[in-house]
């Protein structure tokens, strides 16, 4: 019985787009967010792809362009020279093409590094305090904190010797008032914006199993991190109201599920702004933009203030993300036309916010902190941030009367213990997750200064004591 000819060379079809698959999928990875680790491919394969398709069309229209639509017409040309070249490239070149995108996959990925965190020393355990074993002491009246994520926001922004000028000059000027640390260096498993969160908040990296076992809760994601104590949980049995505020879906990255299971009873992303009349047309790309954004951030403030009990109100920005950044129409108003508009329109915006709510006499009642969730990826003017010879996250910590820094470095991790003492909670000993308390006036011991390089890379090594948070 005689077979057609396409269904006879059907497996090596298919043996031959996986390999174009990889190679798109590293291909359209690399243009759109730059360097990738394993964990981070991973965690977003896993639990970031249904809300990418709600968050950013562009982004899933590239890829089905890059990843998949160019491997298509890649394999029917090799399918092609298969039927007309010599017996090996018919026999061969299918698994050739497989072997080598493989190779490429895993390169580009960092495979080697994920490999070897498995057989490394456990040094999260080595340097982890479980924040419930530490007791918080009241430091004076409880004080409101207001966060604000700024988007892949870096201190490299304002090196005049690689753009010509200060490309975030507003948020420059407000590190000259208040306290700002010199070094913050980006940590291993901190280097998305839901590990910095995760980080910031928990003290603790963000890091998956390819195949967690079924009862662990990253299987499903059922729960996030169920096991380990945040800062909105602490500040939530103290009283204090948790207020998230984003543009994108909270479903992308799981990020309403680790706010919801950790002390935020109220979180607004895409869906929520769309019921409170928002333009579904304007959300295709990222969800709300900043300038919308800030207004609602201004309407709640006023009212958390208003009601006069402490709260801590949170918010992500999103207009300078890569690949291109967003334009938002307040910032073609202030005559942005490009990234490097946006960079400047954005650190604009989050300064006003700062500078009013300083205005308004509320920084002895309010601990405001500014900080990039990491430092940044894919952008027009990436390749000039990778000659610095020293790319650090931007941060600000704005209070009356202004703070006073322990050392001139700070880690994501630093940020938990700092943030409560910032509110009134002194933790005993200074320390809580991996995390060192940074400011002056507390009782922490000095960081030992081999900590930056373990956070760099080490702290990602397989750890039951870090399994466990997931686990029980």
């Amino acid at each position: 019985m005689l077979r057609h000819p396409f269904l006879h060379q059907l497996p090596r079809l298919l043996t031959g787009f996986l390999g174009l698959f990889l190679v798109g999928t590293c291909v359209w990875s690399v243009l759109t967010f730059g360097d990738v680790s394993f964990e981070q491919f991973i965690y977003h394969l896993r639990f970031g792809a249904g809300g990418l398709l709600q968050t950013d069309a562009g982004t899933v229209q590239r890829y089905l362009l890059i990843g998949l639509g160019l491997p298509l017409i890649a394999t029917a040309a090799l399918w092609r020279v298969a039927r007309s070249g010599r017996w090996f490239i018919q026999r061969q070149l299918h698994w050739v093409t497989l072997a080598g995108s493989l190779g490429f996959f895993l390169y580009t990925f960092d495979f080697a590094d994920y490999v070897a965190s498995f057989f490394g020393p456990d040094l999260f355990a080595e340097y982890y305090v479980a924040p419930r074993d530490v007791q918080l002491e009241p430091n004076g009246r409880p004080r409101s904190l207001v966060m604000i994520y700024v988007e892949s926001m870096e201190a490299t922004y304002q090196e005049k010797a690689l753009f010509g000028h200060d490309l975030i000059e507003p948020l420059t000027s407000l590190q000259q008032q208040y306290l700002s640390f010199p070094n913050y260096p980006q940590s291993g498993g901190a280097h998305w914006t839901i590990a910095g969160i995760v980080a910031t908040q928990c003290g603790v990296p963000l890091k998956v199993s390819i195949l967690p076992s079924p009862e662990d809760d990253r299987l499903h994601l059922h729960r996030y991190l169920p096991h380990a104590t945040c800062l909105g949980d602490l500040l939530r049995e103290r009283g204090y109201e948790n207020i998230f505020m984003n543009g994108p879906y909270l479903e992308f990255a799981d990020l309403g599920t680790f706010l919801k299971d950790h002390g935020y009873t109220r979180r607004y992303g895409a869906r929520e702004w769309i019921a409170a009349g928002e333009d579904r047309r304007k959300m295709k790309t990222w969800g709300l933009r900043d300038d919308h954004l800030f207004v609602h951030a201004r309407e709640e403030l006023t009212r958390l203030m208003a009601a006069g009990k402490p709260f801590n109100l949170t918010i992500l920005t999103v207009d300078t993300h890569g690949p291109d950044g967003i334009l938002s129409d307040e910032c073609r108003k202030r005559g942005a036309r490009n990234f490097k508009g946006i960079l400047g329109c954005s650190a604009a915006q989050v300064a006003d916010f700062v500078n009013e709510i300083a205005a308004k006499g509320w920084l002895d009642r309010v601990a405001v902190v500014v900080q990039g969730d990491h430092i940044a990826m894919e952008n027009p003017i990436h390749d000039t941030l990778e000659t610095s010879k020293k790319r650090t996250i931007y941060n600000l910590i704005a209070t009356d009367p202004v703070e006073k820094a322990a050392t001139d470095t700070l880690t994501h991790f630093d940020l938990y213990p700092t943030l409560l003492e910032l509110a009134g909670f002194r933790p005993q000993g200074g320390r809580m997750g991996l995390g060192y308390c940074q400011l002056q006036r507390c009782q922490a011991p000095t960081p030992p200064p081999e900590r930056i390089q373990v956070f760099k890379g080490g702290i990602l090594n397989r750890s039951p004591t870090y399994e466990a948070l997931w686990t029980g």
